[in-house]
């Protein structure tokens, strides 16, 4: 009986032991930015988002955050020490930091170059110094089956700071048929988190040590229990050609230093739609792919041809043409500053970022002195309706403000259209209105909501036997009475 239980108090010892010893071996990556990193990211998340690129900004900005970080594992290859992890996790950083939480100590190993990465299979290796402190782990060498029990081992987030954390489960599907362009996608039940990316996926082998199954990446939070990580074919396909000279994989992006994000974005904006809706479908591997592929896609169609690189120049650094080739439609109200009102429904369309034409419908509020037929005699004013239809056309300066868009704009309108209502006579009147104003664009996604304010000064033409009620009647000639009246508006709309 004593042997039993000292045998079962070497087991326990040993789980703990084993537990415990993979702290050596799972770390804590943090990629390196230089300042001048962290501006280009912070200026391009914004540019990005506007251009509906949605994941890549969100990643940029995570990039920016001295605060990042992810998790690792240590591989042995060619007599070196390596921490194989997610390429998404290095990011365009040529050195890491890679640290390891021992249950005694922290060791930190600074400045460790980034060797070898794989985008298709969003991998990649840091070199690590010379140390007997830490220890790889080997690769699984059996076949992966469904309902293996596994471990997750990484360091996610917890209380804004990355913290150590092994969950079990098992693999609920060893061969996952999704698009992640890798040899092997296991999905599994272990819990894994933010942070918990890099690092590895294990089983206990029959000689009770650990071994990796693949690279936790992935997270499904709209299901629970549902974790993917890449497969070992992968990882030893990859670790196969860590220390080959002539393999490289550029993660070079000095063409986007060339741009600033409001250039990068009128530049893309500039392209044809089909090419547009290439760089978008295109499978998102680094947050700076549909920048790196703009530029790529710009050269190769401007070539020596000086007319059409002038077609993709940025006409002014403050002025944000992002209203190129965009439709708008707004409701417009003006107030005349007493009872005479207007309400303007307009259709219009945006062109090279400074000029809108459109069309409109009017509904007119005037009041009218009523008269007794028989009588002749006044009875007092009411109400005239008048609907015009008509055109408009102007120009507006945007002008970007933080990520919204300031537009002073100008526009001139005319329309005709009848006027009449119960007992006024009426017929056809000729409206013309200018209109001074200040938009502010809001963008979301897919549209902009459009506010803004307006001084407005309206002539109106009109029979005279209308006796319409004005702000101040310039002339009346024969039987076409001329009338000017002021007032300031508000503006509500879309634009997209």
């Amino acid at each position: 009986m004593k042997r039993i239980i000292f045998a079962v108090f070497l087991l326990c010892c040993g789980q703990i032991i084993l537990a415990q010893g993979l702290r050596h071996s799972v770390c804590i990556v943090k990629p390196i930015y230089d300042e001048t990193d962290k501006s280009l990211f912070a200026d391009y998340g914004l540019y990005t988002a506007r251009a509906g690129f949605r994941d890549a900004a969100q990643t940029l900005t995570s990039y920016k955050s001295d605060d990042l970080f992810g998790s690792g594992v240590v591989v042995a290859q060619g007599g070196k020490k390596y921490v194989v992890t997610n390429l998404h996790i290095v990011g365009y950083a040529k050195t890491t930091n890679v640290i390891f939480q021992l249950h005694d100590k922290t060791l930190n190993f600074t400045a460790c170059p980034v060797v070898h990465v794989d985008s298709k299979a969003d991998l990649a290796a840091i070199e690590l110094p010379e140390t007997d402190e830490v220890f790889p782990l080997p690769i699984f060498e059996g076949e992966i089956v469904d309902d293996m029990s596994i471990v997750a081992a990484g360091f996610p987030e917890l209380a804004g700071r990355s913290s150590w954390q092994m969950t079990r489960g098992s693999i609920s599907n060893a061969r996952v048929d999704i698009d992640t362009n890798t040899k092997r996608t296991i999905q599994h039940t272990a819990a894994i988190d933010p942070g918990s990316s890099g690092g590895p996926l294990l089983y206990k082998n029959e000689e009770n040590k650990y071994t990796i199954l693949g690279i936790n990446t992935w997270k499904a939070f709209y299901r629970d229990g549902v974790g993917l990580a890449i497969g070992k074919e992968d990882i030893e396909a990859f670790m196969s050609a860590v220390d080959k000279t002539d393999y490289t994989e550029s993660r070079d992006i000095s063409p986007v230093r060339t741009l600033s994000g409001e250039q990068w974005l009128y530049v893309f904006r500039q392209m044809p739609d089909s090419i547009q809706k290439q760089i978008k479908d295109e499978k998102l591997r680094l947050p700076l792919d549909p920048v790196l592929h703009t530029i790529t896609l710009r050269d190769s169609i401007v070539g020596l041809d000086a007319k059409k690189a002038k077609h993709y120049e940025l006409k002014a650094s403050h002025i944000i043409n992002d209203l190129d080739h965009r439709k708008h439609v707004r409701l417009v109200y003006d107030n005349y500053l007493g009872s005479n009102q207007q309400a303007v429904l307009q259709f219009g369309y945006d062109w090279l970022g400074f000029l809108e034409t459109g069309v409109q419908i009017s509904a007119l509020f005037m009041e009218a002195m009523t008269e007794d037929r028989t009588f002749g005699t006044q009875l007092g004013y009411k109400t005239c309706v008048g609907a015009i239809f008509g055109l408009y056309a102007g120009g507006q300066l945007p002008i970007n403000v933080g990520k919204f868009l300031l537009v002073p704009r100008i526009t001139q309108s005319a329309g005709v259209g009848p006027m009449k209502t119960g007992n006024v006579n009426g017929g056809f009147s000729i409206l013309a209105d200018t209109r001074i104003g200040l938009d502010w664009r809001i963008p979301f996604n897919p549209c902009d909501l459009v506010l803004g304010v307006h001084y407005d000064m309206n002539w109106l033409w009109s029979p005279d036997k209308m006796n319409l009620k004005v702000y101040k009647p310039q002339s009346n000639k024969d039987m076409l009475n001329q009338y000017l009246q002021h007032g300031i508006g508000v503006t509500i709309g879309m634009a997209w």
